[in-house]
């Protein structure tokens, strides 16, 4: 074969695609970050908090220790310890997904907070919001897991 043949089968449309699907299939692109065990601890750890403190308001109802003040250390730490998750998660690529997540259990705590101002909460509320936090804390650990699941044992 003489050069020309050569140009000619190098620049042929059929062999262009088979040499790109060559050097693409080589590539692998990563939408989301990797799984960590930091915001996988954290998280769960989160969620037992927040666990004991809604069995403490439920043995609480219609008692005077269930009034806010009673429970502001469980908000400032709440806050603190979602704040470390948060500032871990926007550190990571590619995470925004997670950092929305938390950023909406922050969003969550806050509202949560200006109703326990308010006055105590009902059992029945505070089956609500154990269910609706629980819901919240099963994403974002769901999210963190597949990641752990998804990610290459090359990484």
């Amino acid at each position: 074969m003489n050069r020309i043949t050569h140009l000619t089968i190098l620049f042929n449309p059929k062999s262009l695609i088979l040499i790109l699907m060559v050097i693409l299939s080589g590539c692998t692109q990563k939408f989301i970050s990797d799984y960590d065990q930091r915001t996988d601890n954290a998280v769960t750890s989160l969620q037992r908090t927040f666990e004991t403190f809604f069995v403490t308001l439920d043995a609480l109802v219609e008692r005077d220790k269930c009034e806010y003040l009673n429970h502001i250390i469980f908000y400032q730490n709440s806050k603190i310890d979602i704040s470390s998750i948060q500032v871990r998660a926007k550190a990571l690529t590619k995470n925004e997904i997670t950092v929305e997540q938390i950023s909406l259990l922050s969003d969550s705590l806050t509202s949560v907070e200006k109703l326990h101002k308010l006055g105590c909460f009902s059992t029945e509320q505070i089956e609500n919001l154990r269910s609706s936090f629980n819901s919240s804390f099963t994403a974002i650990l769901k999210l963190e897991l597949a990641k752990k699941r998804t990610q290459s044992p090359y990484n």
